[in-house]
């Protein structure tokens, strides 16, 4: 069944702009598409320090590679992402107490920065989700540009029930996508929601049925593989700046992505292959 095929993934090679991936994280790249999956099934994916920092390199380089015109993100076995794996994390050391603030400093350069570098870059990233979804790991779906949900996908934010708040993002991505009250519900009170709801909510793109996730989440990625690249990734960057800016600012943006774009390859494709008589071909240039 799709869900447990193995992903085919080899490592990256001949790109010394990207790092060699950790153990627990496959990378391929094929043509347009630069493919990332999670690799620790039997940590149901859990993320570790390795793998986050990997990650974080990876997305940088794609957003400066012209033949990445797309990131695929999965997850090997029948789970997305449980979070973060504290079990790698040594016990706490009574007799050497951290400097005060080591954890917020921590935090900025680690899983802080993955998700600021997902929302960051022009390459679009698509994710597909199954099974469990948990923390640090519903954020790098929501932080994602495009993500499907299996209905049976099981998302929660534990945090406040183990006794910490979020981190990565939680409190910035959920109200934005969900609102204010239902983003509460799922902090503060660490419900857990089916990938239905979570669909229905608007927290990610659509939810659909188990055996169809890998096909659905792949025709959204060779749709963008193939659609104006420039064009798009100046859209993510207009979308995102518009939740900060004014209307004002966001109008003088726009203009400015336009200029941009009305320079590319792909802006000038649909004229030609209109006098051509053909298909058009964006070649993301």
């Amino acid at each position: 069944m799709a869900r447990r095929r193995r992903e085919t993934l080899a490592r990256v090679t001949g790109l010394k702009a990207y790092p060699d991936p950790p153990e627990g994280l496959l990378v391929a790249h094929e043509g347009a598409v630069l493919r990332l999956a999670l690799d620790r099934a039997q940590r149901r994916n859990a993320l570790t320090d390795d793998i986050v920092l990997a990650l974080i390199d990876i997305v940088e380089a794609a957003g400066s590679d012209d033949t990445v015109r797309v990131i695929a993100l999965t997850a090997n076995g029948d789970h997305y992402c449980s979070g973060f794996d504290l079990s790698l994390r040594p016990p706490p050391d009574p007799s050497a107490r951290p400097r005060t603030g080591a954890t917020q400093r921590q935090l900025r350069w680690h899983v802080n920065r993955l998700i600021t570098t997902m929302q960051e870059t022009q390459t679009p990233i698509v994710t597909a989700v199954r099974g469990w979804c948990v923390g640090l790991g519903v954020h790098l779906a929501l932080a994602a540009d495009f993500t499907l949900v299996a209905h049976d996908a099981r998302i929660r934010e534990p945090f406040t029930t183990i006794g910490f708040p979020p981190d990565s993002g939680g409190t910035w991505l959920l109200p934005r996508l969900v609102g204010v009250a239902r983003a509460k519900e799922l902090l503060m009170l660490g419900r857990e929601l089916s990938g239905a709801t979570a669909a229905e909510w608007g927290m990610v793109l659509r939810a659909v049925d188990d055996d169809e996730l890998d096909a659905s989440a792949e025709a959204l990625v060779q749709e963008l593989a193939g659609a104006a690249t420039v064009a798009v990734g100046l859209t993510k960057q207009l979308i995102h700046h518009s939740l900060t800016n004014s209307l004002e600012g966001q109008l003088a943006e726009e203009g400015l992505a336009i200029e941009l774009s009305s320079r590319s390859d792909d802006f000038k494709e649909p004229g030609k292959a209109k006098k051509e008589g053909r298909p058009v071909r964006f070649e993301g240039r």
